[in-house]
């Protein structure tokens, strides 16, 4: 006789709102990462059941965030391009005046603005130069704030028509609770820099690290389209990372993971910003390299605290630059060595996380040239045999609008997704 069965917990109306939810934003998400796309593939890539994707989409096309394109797949492609009935199938996209966004980048020594539409189309890109490193976070949210209504108002758009606002920082985010626990540009934490916007602006704010921003740019635009399992190494001020793991953002437990900049490479070595010893930033980022060339720069004895100022800083890299390219070998051997060591990091990324593509981006890139044949050499050297020269290394030298546009995209998937404490308790 078999036992009595155990009935499960009762599923709510609310339960059901949640999941209503959720495959809607499925639904969109497939709908961006494809461009245009039939509701028959949107089922087969999202494993939800055609009757619930014809449902969804009829919602999204009544609520107008997404419409049929205009041109449908041609008959002549063949029986791909048909329907069960023979029928050209119909394909939808997203509708770019459904919404507009804004992503937001906060640097040391400048604030970026993207504005983009529902499809992410670029409106207005602003940056503006600021001081905001150690600065109190009311006056970087007075930096924020302008340069943001700066940016609408070149728009031809009011604070109030931007549905959501992506802000992206450097440092140690936890992305849940929109807490900054440490960042070169606020110092310790935590500041709740998403409650503060958030009340600022009077519009949602999502906050994430600026490396995380970079990884959704490629997800979503750049080298990464196409890969469910990649890793973005950002390389400026300092060192970050982004991971794609399963075709999601990777962000832990506690929304502070792939904090590569600071994994240890030299027991009580180089001091570093975060405060410990032997970081792979303390030897790869832009204060390390500056560090280094002190002397060559007639700056015997730098210390970190010596490189707060985000424009001394820049002009001590360009002045560094046009040295290496005159062939001063003493630079270039600074450069190699950083090379050398970020090189030997990544190997340990590729032994750790066996991804299809790791991409390297950010400011520093400018200067790949400088370090590239070490740190090839480093990696090769370092990963094991079975990934030897089968995990590609690829440089996007993108500007400053990777970063803002990282944070719109942030905003475009946070805007229609469940809070996430509703989905964690589904």
């Amino acid at each position: 006789m078999m036992p009595p069965r155990t009935p499960g917990p009762m599923k709510t109306a609310a339960d059901g709102d949640l999941i209503r939810r959720i495959n809607r934003h499925r639904v969109l998400s497939e709908i961006r990462r494809r461009g245009t796309v039939a509701r028959v593939d949107i089922a087969a890539a999202t494993a939800l059941s055609p009757a619930t994707v014809t449902t969804v989409t009829g919602e999204l096309l009544d609520a107008g965030l997404i419409e049929i394109a205009e041109d449908e797949e041609p008959a002549g492609r063949g029986t791909a391009a048909l329907s069960a009935r023979g029928r050209p199938r119909v394909l939808l996209r997203l509708n770019p005046g459904a919404c507009h966004v804004a992503g937001v980048k906060i640097a040391m020594h400048r604030v970026s603005v993207w504005i983009s539409d529902f499809a992410g189309n670029l409106v207005r890109s602003t940056v503006v130069p600021v001081r905001a490193n150690r600065q109190p976070p009311e006056v970087v949210a007075d930096l924020v704030e302008d340069a943001l209504r700066q940016a609408c108002a070149e728009s031809r758009l009011a604070l109030a028509e931007i549905a959501g606002i992506g802000l992206g920082v450097p440092g140690f985010i936890d992305f849940s609770a929109g807490i900054c626990h440490w960042s070169p540009v606020f110092g310790e934490g935590p500041v709740a820099l998403r409650a503060l916007m958030t009340e600022r602006l009077g519009r949602p704010v999502f906050v994430d690290n600026d490396a995380n921003l970079a990884t959704y740019a490629e997800l979503w635009r750049g080298a990464g389209q196409g890969h469910d399992n990649f890793l973005v190494v950002t390389v400026e001020h300092g060192v970050g990372m982004g991971a794609v793991v399963g075709g999601q953002l990777y962000r832990g437990s506690k929304g502070l993971g792939s904090e590569f900049g600071h994994t240890k490479i030299e027991r009580g070595g180089a001091p570093c910003r975060c405060g410990q010893r032997g970081c792979l930033e303390a030897y790869v980022a832009d204060f390390a390299i500056l560090r280094e060339a002190g002397r060559l720069l007639f700056l015997d004895g730098l210390a970190l605290g010596d490189l707060e100022d985000p424009f001394e800083v820049q002009r001590g890299l360009d002045r560094l630059a046009e040295m290496a390219r005159a062939g001063d070998a003493e630079v270039r051997r600074i450069h190699e060595r950083a090379g050398e060591i970020l090189g030997l990091g990544i190997a340990n990324l590729i032994n750790l996380f066996d991804p299809a593509l790791v991409i390297l981006s950010g400011e520093r890139m400018q200067l790949y040239e400088f370090y590239e044949r070490a740190m090839l050499r480093a990696a090769r050297d370092n990963v094991l045999s079975a990934h030897r020269d089968r995990t590609p290394i690829r440089v996007n030298r993108w500007g400053d609008e990777v970063w803002a546009w990282g944070a719109a995209a942030l905003a475009l998937h946070e805007l229609h997704l469940p809070p996430l404490e509703a989905r964690r308790a589904v």
